[in-house]
C-alpha cells in the first residue's frame, strides 16, 4: 500500500481560489468541523486531485443534498400539489444518463449504477432482504428509469421509490457507490443524512470494509467523508487519529496530526484513546471543549448556561465530564494536539495538589507569559512555580494560624487517612477565598495570608486567560445554595435539586452565587448573549427620530406609521406609533420578539436616543 497519499484540494469560493492540503493515511479519512467551516468546499475540491492514485478508476462525489430532483416526487415542493406529492412518478433519468453516472452528484447516478451493474444490485438486494425485509426492482418505463420496492414481511404490491423512507433511499444510493469497483475514490458529504443511528453504524462498517488503496485491487477505494455524526467516527487506537482532519474555517488550513507525532506514543494518551466514550467523540466536533470533573459539574454548568442565555454548543463548545482524578491534564493535551482550544473547570485541588494541570495550560501560552512578565516573572510557568511553592511553605509552616478557619471546610472534614498534608493545602486554599480580606488580616500581624491570597488571585487571573478556571471554594458542591455542601459531593440527585433551584433565580442572583462557574462558561462559549433588543435598536431609532421631529412641529399622529413605512418598508409593521397626551408612544406590534420596555413614551422635550437606550437597557 502507498500511504500516506498527499492531496491538494483546489477550492473556488466567494473569497477567491486557493489550495488546501492534507494526507490520506488510511483508506478512510474523516473531515470534522462545524457548519460553515469549509468541509464541503474541501471535499469537492478533491475531485480532481487524485490523479494516478486511483489507478485509472473513477472519482465519485456525493453531495449532502443527494436526493436532488427526487424531492419533486416526494414533497409538495411548490405548494401546488394540494399536499399530495407525485410519489408514483419518481424517475432517475434515461438510458443516456448511464454514461455520466459517476459525474452525477445525486442518488440518480447511483440508481443508474444499479440498472447498469447486476452484481451490485444483487449485493444490495440481499442486504435489503435480510436487514429491512425489503426487495428492490429495476424497471424501465418509456425510457425512464424507475425504482420499485416491495415489503417481504407483509402482503403488498410493489410501490414507487418515491414512497420509500428517505433513510433507506440514502442507504441504497451510498451502498451502490461503495460497492462500485469502477470507483477508486468516493467523496461523501454527510453520509449520515436521514439515517437512524444504528443504520449509521452499519454504514460505517460497510465503508470500512471497502476503504483502502485502489492499488490493493478488488473493490478497495479511498473514502473521504465530511460528517457531523459521532456514529461515523471510529477511534480504537492512536493511529485512528491520523485519519481525522479538523476544519475550523475555510480561510485557514485544516488541522491534522502528523504521522510521526510523539504524543501518540504517550502511554497515558494511548490509554485514554482506548476508552474514548461518546461524550469524548462529541467533543471532537467542537473548537473549545469545556472539561469538567464529573456529572455534577456538567449538570450545574448546563443549568447556569441555560439560565444565563449562554449558548455553549451553538458557540462551538461542548461540556465533557472527565472522570478520574488526574485525567484532566492528559485529556487537555490530547485536544490540543487535535488543534482545539480546551477550557477546563477544575476543583480547587486541581491546583492545591500540584501544578500538572496548570503547566499543561501555561505551556506555549503567549498571553499568559505576557501577563506574567508585567508582574515581574520570566514566564507564566515560573510565576506558577514561585507562588505555589510559597503557598505550600506557608501552609506547612504556619498551619496553626489558619487551622480554626480551615478545618470546617469539607476538604478537611472529609479527608482520608494519611492525607493530612493534602487536606491542609486544599482547605487553606479554599479558606482564603471564602472569608473576606479583613478577617484574613486579623490572623497575623505580617498579613502573610492576605498577601498569599493576593498573589494566588493574580495567578488565577492569568490562568483564566489561558483557559483554566479554578473553583476557588472547593468542588462544585461548595457553591450549592440548596443542597448540602458536605454530603452532596458527587451525587447527581443533589445536582438535580440544585439545578431546580437555579431555574428559579434571576440573573443577578446566579451571578452572585456562581460567579466562578459563570466566568468559565462565558469564556468557553466565546460568544455574545443573544439580545433581540440590540437588533431593534437601529430600526427603532430610524423611525423614532424623524417621528419625534414631526411631533415637535405638531405633526398628525396618523402620519407617523406612514412615515415609518416610508423609511422601513414592511419592517415598519414591527412598531405602532401613536400620540397620547402630546407624547409619542411606540409599541411593539410583534408577538414573537422577546423585548421589554414597551410601550415607550417620548415627550416633546425628551432626548430620543437616551429614551430609546433606556428602554432597551432593561433587556441586557
Amino acid at each position: 500500500m502507498n500511504f500516506p497519499v498527499h492531496l491538494t484540494a483546489n477550492i473556488s469560493s466567494h473569497n477567491g481560489s486557493f489550495n488546501r492540503s492534507f494526507d490520506l493515511n488510511k483508506g478512510l479519512t474523516v473531515l470534522l468541523g462545524p457548519n460553515g467551516s469549509g468541509k464541503t468546499h474541501l471535499l469537492r475540491g478533491l475531485k480532481n486531485s487524485f490523479g494516478t492514485h486511483v489507478c485509472g478508476k473513477k472519482v465519485r462525489f456525493l453531495s449532502a443534498g443527494r436526493m436532488g430532483m427526487l424531492e419533486q416526487f416526494r414533497s409538495d415542493f411548490d405548494g401546488h400539489r394540494g399536499g399530495t406529492p407525485n410519489y408514483d412518478d419518481a424517475t432517475y433519468g434515461g438510458k443516456q444518463d448511464s454514461t455520466r453516472r459517476h459525474q452525477i452528484e445525486t442518488l440518480s447516478g447511483d440508481f443508474q449504477t444499479l440498472a447498469e451493474r447486476a452484481d451490485i444490485l444483487v449485493k444490495i438486494q440481499e442486504r435489503l432482504k435480510k436487514l429491512f425485509k425489503r426487495d428492490l426492482m429495476i424497471e424501465w418505463d418509456a425510457g425512464n428509469l424507475k425504482i420499485l420496492f416491495s415489503r417481504l414481511d407483509a402482503e403488498s404490491q410493489p410501490y414507487s421509490s418515491g414512497r420509500e423512507a428517505s433513510g433507506l433511499m440514502h442507504l441504497v444510493g451510498i451502498l451502490s457507490a461503495l460497492y462500485d469497483d469502477e470507483v477508486g475514490a468516493l467523496l461523501l458529504d454527510e453520509p449520515e443524512v436521514s439515517l437512524h443511528p444504528q443504520l449509521q453504524a452499519f454504514l460505517l462498517n460497510e465503508i470500512i470494509s471497502v476503504a483502502g488503496h485502489p492499488s490493493e485491487g478488488g473493490n478497495k477505494k479511498f473514502v473521504v467523508i465530511a460528517t457531523h455524526s459521532t456514529e461515523m467516527v471510529q477511534i480504537t487506537r492512536p493511529d485512528d487519529l491520523l485519519s481525522l482532519v479538523f476544519c475550523y474555517d475555510l480561510n485557514s488550513d485544516p488541522v491534522q496530526i502528523a504521522a510521526d507525532a510523539g504524543e501518540l506514543k504517550n502511554k497515558k494518551i494511548q490509554g485514554l484513546i482506548a476508552r474514548l466514550g461518546q461524550e469524548h467523540k462529541l467533543s471532537l466536533f467542537c473548537k473549545r471543549p469545556l472539561l469538567v470533573e464529573g456529572p455534577s459539574d456538567m449538570m450545574i454548568c448546563s443549568a447556569l448556561s441555560s439560565k444565563a442565555d449562554i449558548h455553549l454548543e451553538a458557540a462551538g463548545s461542548q461540556l465533557l465530564p472527565v472522570i478520574g482524578k488526574g485525567q484532566m491534564p492528559i485529556v487537555a493535551k490530547l485536544f490540543r494536539i487535535l488543534g482545539k482550544e480546551p477550557v477546563a473547570l477544575t476543583d480547587a485541588d486541581g491546583i492545591a495538589d500540584g501544578l500538572d494541570l496548570v503547566n499543561q495550560f501555561l505551556t506555549d501560552c503567549s498571553v499568559a507569559d505576557t501577563d506574567a512578565a508585567v508582574l515581574g516573572f520570566a514566564s507564566a510557568t515560573a510565576m506558577a512555580n514561585n507562588i505555589y511553592g510559597d503557598f505550600c511553605k506557608l501552609v506547612q509552616g504556619r498551619w496553626s494560624e489558619i487551622s480554626a478557619k480551615a478545618e470546617p471546610h469539607p476538604y478537611w472534614v472529609n479527608k482520608k487517612a494519611g492525607e493530612d498534608d493534602l487536606a491542609k493545602r486544599r482547605a487553606v486554599f479554599c479558606t482564603l477565598f471564602t472569608i473576606d480580606d479583613a478577617d484574613l488580616s486579623k490572623l497575623v500581624a505580617d498579613d502573610a495570608w492576605l498577601k498569599i491570597k493576593q498573589r494566588i488571585s493574580a495567578l488565577l487571573d492569568v490562568l483564566e486567560k489561558s483557559g483554566l478556571f479554578v473553583l476557588r471554594r472547593g468542588s462544585i458542591e461548595s457553591y450549592y445554595q440548596k443542597s448540602d455542601r458536605f454530603i452532596s459531593i458527587g451525587k447527581p440527585r443533589a445536582a438535580a435539586d440544585e439545578m431546580e433551584y437555579i431555574s428559579q433565580l434571576d440573573k443577578a442572583e446566579i451571578q452572585a452565587h456562581y460567579a466562578d462557574v459563570l466566568r468559565c462558561v462565558q469564556f468557553a462559549s466565546n460568544a455574545e448573549s443573544i439580545c433581540e433588543a440590540d437588533a431593534l435598536r437601529d430600526l427603532l431609532l430610524s423611525v423614532a427620530a424623524p417621528a419625534h421631529a414631526r411631533l415637535k412641529t405638531g405633526g398628525a399622529a396618523n402620519n407617523f406609521n406612514i412615515l415609518a413605512r416610508s423609511i422601513l418598508g414592511d419592517r415598519s409593521k414591527i412598531f405602532d406609533l401613536a400620540v397620547i397626551d402630546e407624547a409619542m408612544v411606540i409599541s411593539i406590534a410583534s408577538k414573537i420578539l422577546s423585548v421589554t420596555g414597551f410601550p415607550l413614551t417620548i415627550s416633546k422635550d425628551d432626548d430620543v436616543v437616551k429614551s430609546v437606550s433606556a428602554a432597551l437597557a432593561s433587556n441586557t
